[in-house]
């Protein structure tokens, strides 16, 4: 047994895309709000481009992947995942979107921490868990942005082969 080669447990492969891409499609599947209602809201990788008034962005965390040994042929890896939401304002108050979005997140990742498909219809090979949310206000002349981070972490198994 080679142990050059490794897949996420309960499968025969390696994850195809970064974490960033398959959370952010996990989320846009399982979202149920109406406010506001995910045909409202802008999901992407990259960053808040002005357009619309709703807007969550997946990003690859700066914190390097932690890689624990558990024994021969085992892997555990912890990565993180930062969840930007925007939600633009005319006035001073924060939307209560941007309250809904935070909250639809929440309800998404604590209903199904174990249900992330990494490679293919496998589940349960992975947890997801939101450790840390922040908050702040992006002003601007004629608008304000409310912006809150959210940090997901991903514990996931590999095993050789």
């Amino acid at each position: 047994m080679s142990l050059s080669n490794w897949v996420v447990s309960g499968t025969n492969a390696d994850l195809t895309q970064p974490l960033s891409i398959i959370l952010k499609n996990f989320i846009v599947s399982k979202w149920t709000a109406t406010t506001p209602a995910a045909a409202n809201i802008r999901f992407r990788n990259d960053w808040w481009d002005g357009y619309g008034s709703y807007q969550i962005h997946f990003r690859n965390s700066d914190t390097p992947v932690r890689v624990l040994n558990l024994g021969w042929g085992y892997r555990q890896y912890d990565e993180y995942v930062m969840v930007h939401t925007f939600a633009k304002t005319s006035g001073p108050e924060a939307p209560v979107e941007s309250e809904n979005m935070t909250l639809e997140i929440q309800r998404i990742i604590s209903e199904n921490k174990d249900q992330l498909q990494l490679v293919g219809s496998v589940t349960k090979n992975s947890t997801m868990q939101i450790v840390q949310i922040n908050e702040e206000l992006l002003s601007r002349a004629t608008a304000s942005i409310w912006h809150k981070i959210i940090r997901v972490w991903i514990k996931y198994w590999k095993t050789a082969y």
